[in-house]
């Protein structure tokens, strides 16, 4: 630098002062604006036509807030992931602990075995059945890898103990989510524009659509009421039994 002129100098100095473009945003890469939609889904009984199940999964009758709902949007697809998350399944007081899971293709699910008894998880359904045994304090992961959507869960069982069941619903986007026993959901990053959102609860046999408008920036809200008017028709139950 002591050598150079002026002018020299000047410009040395001006593209050393330039933002170094490998730390910019890339100008076509910018995320676009997105909203969100969140809510309660409720079972509205109906006293000529009760619904077995739920003593279940309503435990505010009075209110009506159902847990084990799978709440996603419909036609939406994402990019395939490479290193998946992995959720945990127990099996606890021979039940499936949750009984019901939303997972993402290519995601894992690590099942455990906390009783004293020998148990079980085994499916049939999907691309690769598996039936392993699970002594007290063992582990399995089994990794899915192709999405089946709201309308295909898999379903689990134990060859020794009958009564125990449980799904695995595996999508191929993230805007799902399974209701807790307050009945909310909330779903992110959604692009705006008319969507549809449907429900399913694959243990009591219940599905439901609804039209929602999401707008940039704002979050829509809706409760989605369900009774046993929603309850899946007997041909369905036949193809996509749950």
């Amino acid at each position: 630098m002591r050598n150079c002129t002026l002018p020299l100098c000047l410009l040395i100095g001006l593209v050393l002062a330039l933002p170094d473009a490998s730390t910019e945003p890339e100008r076509t890469g910018l995320a676009k604006p997105t909203g969100a939609v969140e809510g309660t889904v409720y079972y509205q009984p109906d006293a000529k036509r009760r619904w077995r199940y739920q003593r279940y999964y309503v435990s505010k009758p009075k209110t009506g807030e159902i847990a084990e709902v799978v709440v996603a949007v419909s036609g939406m697809t994402g990019k395939p992931r490479r290193a998946g998350q992995v959720a945990v399944m127990d099996q606890v007081n021979y039940r499936f602990v949750p009984e019901t899971l939303a997972i993402r293709a290519g995601d894992s699910v690590r099942f455990k075995n906390s009783d004293d008894a020998l148990h079980n998880v085994l499916s049939h359904d999907g691309a690769k059945p598996f039936n392993i045994n699970l002594v007290k304090g063992g582990e399995h992961v089994q990794r899915f890898d192709r999405a089946r959507g709201l309308a295909k869960p898999l379903r689990l069982g134990c060859v020794y103990h009958g009564a125990m069941q449980a799904w695995v619903y595996v999508f191929d986007h993230p805007h799902y989510q399974v209701t807790a026993t307050d009945g909310k959901f909330r779903l992110e990053n959604l692009p705006p524009g008319k969507l549809e959102l449907a429900i399913r609860h694959a243990a009591g046999r219940l599905a439901s659509k609804k039209q929602i408008i999401i707008e940039a920036g704002k979050t829509t809200r809706i409760d989605i009421r369900i009774s046993p008017d929603d309850l899946i028709q007997s041909q369905e139950k036949q193809t996509n039994s749950p």
